[in-house]
């Protein structure tokens, strides 16, 4: 039996998954931005999941400088140590990352999204993806759209199956495990939550696999200094 919730209910949901979408990209404003944290600790506290509202103290603002987090989410994420993709944390099948990145790509086809300049499946696409569908599903369901707040509802539910449903919570424990990422900490565990709590909302089990970790990938060792943008190596 499928869960039915309120147009409000919906909508505050997908304010969140865009705004965490944000503390996770690449681009370290939003951390150090108290408007932008104040307005997901809002989101988290209207949420009606209960573990959401406990999370939302935990969010705090960065005061690191932003050179310091553009380098250390250069290291970290785009470096390949905590790779925010899917097909980095779930375990490769005889097809390759290939099909589930094609699968991926359908979804956004099918609302109009497209990633230009990296992969479908970096996290940050793959919650911006969640919060249009939310949009598009409050907006059905704030105008009596039965039908169509049913079709957009299956697209979520199939999506956290299939997809963010099954490697998020690996990956914000990881994250949560390198001390250089603890201004990210927050927000990965924020993510996890707010995923766990849209699929059980909505009565969905995720596909999960053995999620795995992969090389450094050529990231510098730990004793040398963190990478800062505009460093040069000479």
């Amino acid at each position: 039996m499928r869960a039915t919730r309120s147009e409000q209910a919906v909508r505050t949901s997908a304010v969140a998954f865009a705004l965490v979408a944000r503390s996770l990209g690449e681009d370290p404003d939003p951390l150090r931005d108290p408007a932008h944290v104040v307005a997901l600790r809002s989101a988290l506290t209207a949420h009606d999941d209960p573990r959401l509202r406990a999370l939302a103290s935990d969010v705090t603002v960065a005061f690191l400088p932003a050179a310091d987090l553009a380098g250390r989410w250069v290291r970290w994420f785009d470096l390949g140590r905590v790779p925010p993709y899917e097909g980095s944390n779930v375990a490769v099948t005889a097809g390759g990352i290939t099909p589930r990145l094609a699968d991926v790509a359908g979804f956004y086809r099918a609302f109009g999204m497209n990633v230009v300049g990296n992969r479908p499946d970096h996290l940050v696409a793959e919650l911006e993806f969640m919060a249009l569908v939310l949009v598009h599903e409050a907006d059905a369901l704030a105008s009596g759209d039965g039908d169509r707040a049913e079709v957009v509802g299956d697209a979520a539910r199939a999506f956290l199956r299939d997809h963010l449903g099954g490697w998020v919570d690996a990956w914000a424990s990881r994250v949560a495990a390198v001390p250089e990422l603890e201004p990210w900490a927050p927000h990965a565990r924020v993510a996890a939550a707010l995923v766990a709590a849209e699929a059980a909302a909505r009565n969905v089990i995720p596909t999960r696999t053995d999620a795995v970790l992969v090389g450094d990938a050529g990231v510098a060792t730990d004793d040398e200094p963190l990478l800062a943008c505009g460093d040069e190596t000479v």
